[in-house]
């Protein structure tokens, strides 16, 4: 990477990339410096011992989360990119992670996280792939109005959001009719605590996870140890007042970058689980729809084709996305390197 990027720690790492599968690896720690009103950022990068062989990819969380969604003890995604030769940096945006360690408080629109997104990009010594995961994916479609990018990979993503669920809508309005106490200066939104106690009512919320409006994965779909681990470590503090233009999207107002994203021609793979309530697959479709790409595909992972039903956090850390989904998004980006 290049410009004002400084390495915080470097370490050697045994990556579990599945059970069973071991991968030496090189990770780093590093630090994207503040510039003008924007401010530091925490990436994650890992590459083989000998360093990368094949372009960056970009992995941007979601609402809410951090650089756990792609990578626990017992399954990294971000580790078999790597193994693939990918220079993998692990974004985590203002007020998530170790971003709000360095001093990166929340955004203040949705747009401060498109603005993370552009100066990894530009840190970059060659035009990067961007995978992006719920939030994330909303993040690097509007990225791809902004800057080059060598493809996209909107995994379970937002563009639009909460049409299809009612209870989102209802979360929604809600919020909005509070959006006055909720921007009360003292008010910090963190979902650490609902982590924590998904994690401790896991025998209960699993078997709930059968048609729960908010449900992240399906019942079975994760051993339950890396639930656990995924549960607790992964939510994080966030941003109240982009929760509330998330509402908005809900109730419909429209994402802000469509209509310039159907005017970019960029490679892009839409992703999604048959069974996702938080981003069902007409959510995604979209995405896919709406785009200018002359290079476009559309996958959905469901029982009928793929060994059984796909929820929000299944994608990418369910036992069986190594074998599934895993090849599918490793494929699409060899093919384009």
């Amino acid at each position: 990477m290049r410009g004002a990027v400084e390495i915080v720690e470097a370490w050697d790492v045994q990556e579990v990339v599945d059970t069973g599968h071991v991968v030496s690896l090189r990770r780093e720690a590093l630090r994207l410096d503040a510039a003008g009103e924007d401010p530091p950022l925490a990436i994650e990068r890992t590459v083989l011992p000998g360093g990368a062989t094949r372009p960056p990819v970009v992995l941007v969380h979601g609402f809410a989360q951090n650089r756990f969604t792609w990578r626990i003890s017992g399954r990294s995604l971000a580790g078999r990119l790597a193994e693939a030769g990918n220079e993998v940096l692990n974004l985590e945006l203002r007020g998530h992670g170790n971003s709000r360690r360095y001093g990166a408080g929340n955004a203040r629109r949705f747009e401060e996280y498109v603005r993370d997104l552009v100066r990894v990009v530009d840190a970059c010594e060659t035009a990067p792939f961007a995978l992006g995961h719920s939030l994330g994916g909303g993040v690097i479609v509007a990225a791809a109005t902004q800057r080059s990018l060598r493809g996209l990979v909107p995994i379970a993503g937002v563009f639009t959001f909460g049409r299809h669920n009612a209870t989102i809508r209802g979360l929604a309005a809600l919020s909005l009719a509070l959006e006055r106490v909720l921007l009360l200066p003292s008010v910090r939104l963190s979902t650490g605590w609902a982590g924590q106690l998904l994690a401790e009512l896991y025998g209960l919320t699993d078997i709930a996870g059968y048609g729960l409006p908010l449900a992240g994965w399906t019942p079975g779909s994760m051993e339950r140890h890396l639930l656990e681990e995924r549960l607790v470590k992964g939510f994080d503090w966030t941003s109240i007042e982009v929760w509330l233009q998330m509402s908005r999207w809900a109730l419909g107002e429209p994402f802000a970058w469509g209509a310039a994203f159907s005017r970019v021609d960029v490679p892009l793979l839409v992703i999604a689980g048959d069974r996702d309530p938080l981003l069902p697959p007409e959510e995604a479709r979209a995405c896919y729809e709406a785009s200018g790409s002359t290079d476009r595909r559309f996958v959905v992972f469901d029982a009928w084709e793929h060994g059984g039903h796909w929820g929000h956090l299944d994608l990418l850390l369910g036992r069986r996305a190594p074998e599934v989904t895993w090849p599918t998004i490793l494929d699409w980006l060899a093919a384009r390197s």
